[in-house]
């Protein structure tokens, strides 16, 4: 059992049984007419969603309830499920604004390409099912047998695609929030769950049918499997493997990230492992095994993604030079950085707080800029917290891992030079850069101190009796 899962007393909900019911079940039978209405009188693509988003949920609660009950705050449950509704109603305006404002994007390419697939799977017919160049790279292509696959168990609907892409990335969100309790266990959980269920653009970008969603979910699973690594938990190979290759089958670069990350994270565990944890050297082996692994795989995939014979650091600031010449353009264009160290420091904050009020010259770009001007109003103020990150780097590698890959992020993406393009891939440093906002708040004062430390100690005695059960 994790130190984490320990029961622990809660306050009673307050609410009753009887009472749920008598909310519910007119809102069941209202649901079910609504159904048999939108049955008769609207498509597929309207009545598929409606019975799918029920059968998610259905699915998905008795596993967020269950996870819940190990958790310190009595809401959680609630919280996780409220969390999911409202992240497979965001498919809704997501989808509105695919269809309806722009009429195009690539979810609508996926979608058409997908029910070309579904019937030779239908069939089991998987030739098609071929990752290769095609003109638009594999990347594309693996999404476009993805959204086959998924058409093919839920039927044709494309905003009933958009919802289960939504609900893939709600999972991935779900694997963020499990790495931050192992990862920082004292941290402020309901701090980081409302940041990381309820930002708007976590909720609104990976919400349809695209690489954003996808990457939210082998991203959070390839995270827990590196905190799991992290902290000599059993199950990490799992998750690290199949995460990566999910990672690897659409944006490899984004492997380099993870291994950086994980990479340096665990040479810092290693260095106070002697202090905390005594390790068998058998497992040592097997987790740099596994980075070294990963390592190799992730930057051969990313040579033959960019089509690139040798990956080095010439090629790399090459193909991001490339990258921000080709997005300088579509109405949203701004000047970016240089790839320097010196222009680190603007490239963070370009990534993860542009637009500013005085750059807006549309509506998306003033939803982004009031929501970047609100994170960094949060970055500030969260400042007594970070300035516990020195003496949390040897005990807590994870936050080594977030930094790491948030700075590496921002040095990768800083060259998409069109604000438009970065509000929807920035939604995957998010995850990992809100961690960093939810570190506790330093205690104050010789008492309080005194029993920081106590408690340190106790939890160093309860980490190693249970790693010394697992061995």
């Amino acid at each position: 059992m994790d130190p984490d899962d320990t029961p622990r007393q809660r306050a009673p909900s307050g609410v009753a049984p009887r009472t749920v019911l008598i909310v519910l079940l007119p809102l069941i039978v209202a649901y079910a007419a609504l159904f048999t209405w939108a049955m008769q009188r609207t498509s597929y693509d309207v009545w598929g969603a409606l019975w799918l988003a029920p059968v998610l949920i259905i699915i998905s609660a008795p596993i967020l309830l269950r996870f819940a009950k190990g958790e310190p705050h009595a809401w959680a449950g609630q919280f996780l499920v409220l969390a999911l509704v409202l992240k497979l109603l965001f498919a809704l305006p997501r989808y509105y604004m695919v269809a309806s404002v722009y009429e195009r994007g690539d979810a609508l390419r996926y979608s058409e390409v997908g029910k070309t697939l579904r019937p030779y799977f239908l069939s089991l017919d998987f030739s098609v099912a071929q990752l290769g160049d095609r003109g638009t790279g594999t990347g594309t292509r693996f999404v476009e047998i993805v959204t086959g696959i998924v058409y093919a168990i839920t039927g044709p609907s494309v905003i009933g695609g958009f919802m289960f892409f939504s609900w893939l990335s709600f999972w991935g969100l779900y694997f963020f929030y499990r790495a931050f309790r192992v990862g920082i266990p004292d941290g402020d959980s309901k701090r980081y769950a409302l940041l990381l269920f309820l930002l708007p653009s976590m909720l609104f970008w990976p919400s349809s049918i695209g690489k954003e969603a996808w990457m939210t979910l082998v991203l959070g699973m390839t995270t827990y499997g590196c905190v799991l690594l992290l902290a000599q938990r059993r199950g990490a190979s799992v998750y690290i493997v199949l995460g990566m290759a999910g990672v690897l089958a659409v944006r490899p670069h984004m492997a380099l990230l993870v291994v950086a990350g994980l990479t340096l994270g665990y040479v810092l565990r290693r260095g106070s492992s002697q202090r905390a944890v005594r390790l068998s050297k058998f497992r040592t082996l097997v987790g740099l095994a596994l980075i070294g692994g990963i390592t190799l795989l992730a930057i051969r995939q990313v040579s033959a993604f960019f089509g690139i014979d040798e990956f080095n650091l010439d090629t790399a600031t090459d193909t991001i030079e490339q990258s921000g010449d080709r997005t300088a353009d579509g109405g949203s264009e701004f000047e970016g950085g240089g790839s320097s160290l010196r222009d680190l420091p603007m490239n963070v904050l370009t990534v993860l707080f542009r637009p500013f009020a005085f750059e807006v010259n549309n509506i998306q770009a003033l939803l982004a800029a009031l929501e970047g001007t609100m994170l960094l109003l949060l970055f500030v103020l969260s400042l007594p917290r970070l300035r516990t990150i020195p003496r949390r780097l040897r005990s807590q590698p994870y936050i080594t891992y977030c930094i790491t890959y948030t700075i590496l992020f921002c040095y990768l993406f800083s060259s998409f030079q069109n604000f438009g393009i970065l509000a929807r891939q920035r939604v995957l440093v998010f995850p990992v850069f809100l961690a960093l906002l939810a570190l506790p708040l330093p205690t104050t004062g010789p008492r309080r101190s005194t029993g920081q430390q106590n408690g340190r100690r106790r939890q160093r005695v309860t980490d190693y009796a249970v790693a010394a059960t697992r061995q």
